[in-house]
């Protein structure tokens, strides 16, 4: 299995300009920066994209892809001309990716803030908004990376390069919902898995599975955190929390799926393999799990 380096990718005009254009926004901060942390990316390896589930996708291409590749996202989905993300992108970046290929726009992840002293949100991972799994990049990608504190959702005014944040006081931590408590990162290069993920981290429910086999086929090292478990015990939270029509919709899918017991990811991925669920249900069913239904975190 080969370790991940440390090696600086070379980086496209578009992407060097990018990175330019975030530094020019930034503030200038005369304290030293903490040393680099580690980027997670995060997202559902058994989600289906086009019939293939996407830790498939990964072990095939070796390589993760941007919204603007793939064709999916777990966060805003809009990368057309005029888009959302296309705009937003075009208006953080100046333009530096407008007639770049899809291959160059960066990728979008979360700053490990445990590792910079700070109390993780609820759930596992740097952003458990976005999945039950997360590739753990190694901290030098932090190097060729923006951030923004919070979210770019946000419209923040808290950005730059990674010597530009004061990582000290973080506005994310002050928004009401635990699953915002996450400092954006936009990585400016492709990510090759053998060259810049140290792990592969996926959900305890995975473990002895088809999804974990193929994860090892990635060729880095596979872990696994100590899960999520929804109950029935969790319902009206849920529902007090993204609606009624979500919590009915978790009911349904402990039925289908787990027999009326606890609800893990995997079930979450059947459901949505099934056909059944739409994506905002899916969505947010998700969010009630990774608000909801965490098990203590494993610390190794």
């Amino acid at each position: 299995m080969a370790a991940p380096s440390k090696q600086t990718p070379a980086l496209s005009q578009a992407q060097q300009s990018a990175l330019h254009a975030m530094h020019q926004r930034g503030l200038h901060r005369p304290a030293p920066a903490p040393a680099l942390a580690a980027i997670h990316i995060h997202f559902h390896p058994d989600w289906l994209v086009g019939g293939t589930p996407i830790i498939a996708r990964l072990a095939h291409s070796g390589r993760y892809l941007s919204q603007f590749e793939s064709g999916c996202s777990n966060g805003s989905y809009s990368p057309e001309p005029g888009g959302q993300r296309w705009q937003w992108e075009h208006n953080w970046f100046g333009g530096a990716y407008d007639n770049a290929p899809p291959c160059e726009r960066p990728v979008y992840g979360a700053v490990d803030l445990s590792s910079l002293s700070h109390t993780s949100p609820c759930g596992h991972g740097a952003a458990p908004r976005f999945g039950s799994a997360w590739l753990q990049l190694h901290p030098a990608a932090a190097s060729y990376s923006s951030f923004c504190d919070p979210d770019s959702y946000w419209q923040p005014q808290h950005l730059g390069l990674w010597s530009q944040m004061d990582w000290q006081q973080l506005q994310c931590l002050a928004l009401s919902d635990p699953l915002d408590h996450y400092v954006e990162a936009q990585v400016h290069s492709s990510l090759l898995l053998t060259r810049d993920v140290v792990a592969i981290v996926l959900d305890a429910s995975f473990a002895n599975t088809a999804i974990a086999d193929t994860a090892r086929r990635c060729g880095v090292l596979v872990r696994f955190h100590s899960g999520y478990r929804f109950t029935t015990a969790m319902l009206d939270a849920a529902a007090q929390y993204r609606g009624r029509p979500i919590a009915d919709a978790l009911h349904d899918m402990q039925a289908r799926f787990a027999g009326g017991s606890a609800l893990t990811p995997a079930h979450l991925g059947q459901a949505q393999a099934s056909g059944g669920y739409d994506g905002q249900t899916l969505k947010k069913a998700w969010h009630c799990m990774a608000r909801l239904g965490a098990i203590a975190a494993d610390r190794r």
